[in-house]
């Protein structure tokens, strides 16, 4: 299987067409060599979403998110909690994201967490009460399809590598 770069025409070009017939895609940024470490992110412009790529660093993994996901949002409360408990099927991986992220510098982070039960999602809520969130079953990225796209950041020399995740 070929890698993408996410500097390239292909990878690019999509993201273009995606944005110019929405409002924003969610990506998902797997940092090599970082212990697990991982990003969610909503962009709602190709020029937000560039400045990003540019900063990341080389065999950083980027998925992009075509279809709206983690569409349950607001402020955490009991009737929020309520809600995001009855929309999760049993035994169904989540997702909870922070949609604003924290910069550090030029560098943003956002504070996410995920889990299979109803139980960790409680706890997790409960922790963010009177925080935004935005909160959705954990989306399938493992394969590129015609809604999802994954592309590797290059080295400077353009030399494009599969990091360790």
């Amino acid at each position: 299987m070929s890698l993408k770069s996410a500097a390239g025409e292909e990878f690019l070009k999509t993201l273009e067409i995606w944005l110019e017939r929405q409002s924003e895609v969610l990506i998902l940024i797997r940092y090599s060599r970082a212990a697990g470490n991982k990003n969610f992110e909503f962009h709602r412009s190709l020029a937000s979403l560039l400045e990003r790529l540019h900063e990341l660093p080389p065999e950083t993994c980027v998925t992009v998110f075509r279809t709206p996901q983690l569409q349950l949002r607001g402020v955490v409360d009991d009737e929020f909690i309520s809600k995001c408990l009855s929309s999760l099927p049993v035994g169904s991986e989540y997702v909870v994201v922070d949609p604003a992220p924290s910069m550090f510098g030029r560098c943003s982070s956002s504070d996410f967490s995920a889990g299979v039960s109803h139980h960790e999602l409680r706890e997790d809520l409960e922790g963010r009460k009177g925080k935004p969130v935005a909160f959705g079953q954990y989306p399938r990225w493992q394969e590129d399809t015609s809604d999802v796209i994954s592309g590797y950041v290059p080295a400077p020399n353009g030399e494009l590598r599969r990091g360790v995740y």
